[in-house]
């Protein structure tokens, strides 16, 4: 009897062991999750600079146009090496090119015209909208629910805008055409994440981002050539500073488009794109701090508050107003039962 006992205890406590074990591996991943994920966004809000710094050097499109060549090469090869990049089928292809014209093409396009006209902090502050509106869009084209909470984030978040773009005089304190290029950026990432939704689910992110990145090349390489070409030819490739803006570029593709990119893959399978989604908010932070910090761009106090309302714009933007209520109904019920049953009938009677 006492052998089956401790037969019984010894297995009970491995069994613990096992889950305490599985739980700390589970634990580990999630904390790994969310640094990468930190990561990634610190990647994405430097990416404004480093575009910024470029566009010195090399025009719009064919800035772009490297930063894409060399980021799907990048992902080509650890595709093929890991053998995550699947062939497309041919009814998907359209599919494709009309998503690659709208990001990276339009995108990317209008962001580098943009950061030619605007300080990297307003185009990141701008290009936050994106997730905000979002749900709007979809509700336009395809009847998508908005929620409350939705609205009143974006609501709050123009505010922000209003208070980091408009001077006290009531003047723009930003470029007409860089903020109009931004906003056509924003609907362009807006229309991009809605023909995405067309594309079968069979194909990771992986696949889709590389044949992005290529398919986009289709767009930018004519665009250079008939657009910038009297740009490009000037440039003196043997100076120093186009060996710095080269650096640059491959910068902007090595972390921005491929390191964040997986990063942020990583961080959506592990904690799910609700919670992942999150870490964006804090991107026009990290844009504003590495601009004050490396370019000494000063922002008044009126506009360093903006940027906090846009902030909490978008994290309201993507609260449930039915958890929220859910959560503070279950809180309250906890601190009921932390009453003991004499005290709540007192409180009571006292009632």
């Amino acid at each position: 009897m006492e052998t089956r006992k401790s037969e019984t205890s010894g297995r009970s406590r491995r069994v613990i062991f096992k889950r305490r074990e599985a739980g700390g591996a589970v634990q580990s991943t999630a904390t790994f999750a969310i640094f990468a994920l930190v990561i990634g966004q610190i990647f994405w809000g430097g990416s404004y600079l480093l575009s910024d710094f470029a566009l010195e050097v090399f025009p719009p499109a064919m800035l772009v146009a490297m930063r894409m060549l060399i980021a799907a090469t990048i992902l080509g090869l650890i595709g093929v090496s890991t053998g995550a990049i699947k062939p497309i089928d041919k009814k998907d292809i359209k599919y494709f090119f009309f998503a690659a014209f709208m990001e990276p093409f339009v995108y990317f396009l209008c962001e580098a015209q943009a950061l030619e006209r605007v300080s990297p902090t307003i185009a990141s502050v701008m290009l936050s909208f994106i997730p905000l509106l979002t749900p709007v869009f979809a509700f336009i084209a395809i009847r998508e629910k908005v929620t409350f909470m939705n609205v009143l984030g974006i609501v709050i978040s123009v505010a922000g805008v209003l208070m980091i773009i408009v001077k006290p005089g009531g003047e723009l304190s930003a470029d007409y055409l860089g903020i109009l290029l931004l906003f056509t950026a924003v609907v362009a990432s807006i229309s991009y994440t809605l023909i995405l939704r067309k594309i079968p689910e069979k194909y990771n992110a992986l696949t889709i981002v590389f044949y992005m990145f290529l398919v986009s090349l289709l767009y930018f390489i004519p665009t250079c050539i008939i657009k910038e070409w009297p740009r490009v030819t000037a440039i003196d490739f043997s100076a120093e500073r186009t060996h710095q803006a080269l650096v640059a570029v491959v910068g902007l593709a090595l972390t921005a488009s491929c390191i964040a990119f997986l990063f942020f893959s990583f961080g959506v399978r592990v904690l799910g794109a609700t919670r992942a989604n999150v870490f964006n908010n804090i991107q026009p932070g990290v844009t504003a701090l590495l601009s004050w910090f490396i370019l000494d761009e000063k922002l008044r106090g009126v506009q360093i508050w903006g940027i906090v309302i846009v902030v909490v714009g978008m994290f309201i933007s993507q609260a449930s107003l039915t958890a929220i209520v859910s959560r503070i109904k279950a809180m309250r019920g906890k601190s009921e039962e932390a009453v003991p049953a004499g005290e709540q009938n007192v409180l009571q009677d006292k009632d």
